[in-house]
């Protein structure tokens, strides 16, 4: 073998060395970033967990609606509350009952126009086993003999403050005072305890996601596809102009509202001149949360796909897979609290709370 040749087997050895190196050094490289997203929790990504191919945990059509009327009760709770009328709630409202000894048909010992003065309370009467009667209904020439006195315990507004617990229970027990009734609490007798817990609670899920899709490369979206795109049978466009993307299986589900960068009703023409759009989800009052977040984020894509478009958040920043399924992971935590608190999300529960 001549020195030329010689020459030349060393350095395809070392060229090869040298590839063998960096290739172990990109390894080593790819094993540190996978375990700094594991170390930052950063859920892994894979056909368990990726929301692209799981829904929700929890099946919302399958699962079991609680109200006050089933809550176990006894004695005289128990005979109320078989005939409680609809829409009353013991998981957020505390609710007093007062039997009256006589039959009362005035208003005078009810103070009306008290109680819709306090934030959140609501009365109503009925006689013997009639109908329950109550808000506009109530009106002189009604007879009663039983009063239900119902105070919501939280709301988007926030808790209750100690003037209107003050407020409230002063009310229930003018009431029972003015129709010498019997008074008995059928639910959260400690208002300021349960509200701080509901206070809580709400602050935990009560979330609204805002994702963004605009111009990859242009100033604006091309008005054409724009139009093509909201052609979609599953957008659909309110009275208030907002669009809104449903649920393909029951149009009345809606699962977020499609918004321009402003936070307004699209205006969609062939001048428009429209930089990006917003899909927001109000998350607690969404039915199957992770499940409508899903074909959320395959509406994003198709938008992004059709509009040449990319998906980001609200601070502009660009998400991936990784960063979907954080998201993803989060809702579920959100799902899972509100259901352990047996409140439906998108039921008539949480639309009380989260309206």
């Amino acid at each position: 073998m001549s020195d030329v040749q010689l020459a030349l087997l060393i350095l395809g050895l070392i060229v090869i060395l040298i590839m063998i190196i960096h290739n172990w050094a990109q390894i080593r490289l790819h094993k540190k970033r996978k375990e700094k997203l594991v170390d930052s929790n950063a859920p892994k990504l894979n056909d368990d967990n990726d929301p692209l191919f799981k829904s929700a945990e929890f099946d919302i059509t399958k699962t079991k609606t609680y109200t006050a009327h089933e809550e176990p009760q006894t004695g005289s709770a128990k005979v109320i509350a078989e005939n409680l009328p609809e829409g009353i709630f013991g998981e957020i409202e505390a609710v007093a009952s007062i039997t009256c000894k006589d039959t009362f048909d005035n208003l005078v010992n009810l103070y009306v126009d008290k109680v819709s003065s306090i934030n959140g309370a609501r009365i109503y009467i009925r006689h013997d086993n009639d109908i329950w009667t109550t808000d506009l209904a109530i009106d002189e020439g009604v007879r009663f003999n039983q009063i239900l006195v119902v105070q919501q315990l939280i709301s988007r507004k926030g808790m209750l403050s100690d003037d209107d617990i003050k407020n409230f229970n002063e009310y229930v027990n003018d009431v029972n005072d003015a129709v010498n009734g019997s008074l008995f609490w059928l639910f959260n007798e400690d208002i300021a305890v349960e509200t701080k817990k509901l206070h809580d609670f709400s602050k935990e899920v009560d979330r609204a996601i805002n994702l963004k899709v605009i111009p990859k490369s242009d100033s604006a979206f091309h008005p054409a596809a724009l139009m093509d795109f909201f052609k979609s049978p599953s957008i659909i466009k309110g009275n208030d102009n907002i669009h809104r993307l449903v649920n393909p299986d029951n149009s009345n589900e809606i699962i977020c509202e499609i918004l321009n960068l402003s936070a307004k009703p699209l205006d969609l023409n062939h001048e428009a001149f429209i930089q990006g759009i917003i899909f927001k989800i109000d998350v607690p009052n969404i039915p199957n949360i992770t499940h409508a977040f899903n074909q959320m984020i395959n509406t994003i894509k198709d938008a992004s796909s059709d509009l040449n478009g990319t998906l980001v958040d609200v601070g502009n920043k660009p998400m991936n897979d990784e960063y979907i399924s954080r998201v993803y992971v989060y809702l579920k935590e959100v799902e899972q609290k509100m259901l352990a608190k047996k409140i439906i999300p998108g039921g008539e529960l949480a639309a009380k709370i989260f309206s």
